[in-house]
């Protein structure tokens, strides 16, 4: 994942579709410093980009379909999960990657949003986008700001609501809310501040 996680940002950086991607996000208003620290990238209108770069690394497309990056067909040949797509790393509370989001360039595709399937590492259910940076602050402060989906998360961050998070393409589940509460150091009855704001 981490090496997924590479290889799409580099596509960003330094091809022309990528720029394309980083255009969109610079027009929603986000900064270099913000895309970097997010670790944002670009997936290529490719079938196979990111199966022929594993490939190189010498990782096995077992592995590459268990961490959901590749889905396979009925004959048993694999083809890269996310093609021309905005790609947003999804990661657990202390950091570790999980999965990723990807969001259309062309509104002629769909799904709007694509994200990894459920895998040992995803469980989306049980994840917030964007706990890994705010969760020291939902602790201090006792409050999460639940917002839609991921550039709303990291606009929140960039606007000074560092206790901004989202569910990942769910509904915010019991799970989540019991994530909140054990956060806010809150074991028994729940005394935290939880603030919705949806589209």
């Amino acid at each position: 994942l981490e090496e997924a996680a590479g290889f799409f940002r580099q596509q960003m950086l330094t091809t022309p579709a990528g720029k394309r991607a980083l255009d969109y996000l610079h027009k929603r208003g986000l900064t270099d410093e913000t895309i970097k620290v997010w670790g944002l990238g670009y997936a290529p209108d490719s079938w196979t980009a990111l199966l022929d770069h594993l490939r190189l690394k010498s990782i096995q497309p077992a592995l590459m379909v268990a961490a959901g990056l590749m889905t396979e067909r009925d004959d048993g040949s694999i083809y890269d999960r996310f093609r021309n797509r905005l790609m947003f790393p999804i990661r657990g509370p202390y950091g570790q990657l999980t999965g990723f989001g990807g969001r259309v360039l062309d509104p002629d595709d769909v799904p709007k949003y694509l994200n990894s399937p459920a895998t040992d590492l995803l469980d989306k259910g049980r994840l917030l986008y964007g706990l890994d940076m705010a969760r020291r602050n939902i602790g201090k402060k006792s409050q999460a700001v639940v917002v839609e989906g991921y550039t709303d998360v990291m606009a929140a961050h960039l606007s000074g609501v560092d206790t901004a998070v989202a569910s990942c393409g769910t509904a915010f589940g019991d799970d989540h809310a019991r994530l909140l509460q054990r956060l806010m150091g809150n074991q028994g009855a729940f005394t935290g501040e939880v603030i919705f704001t949806f589209d």
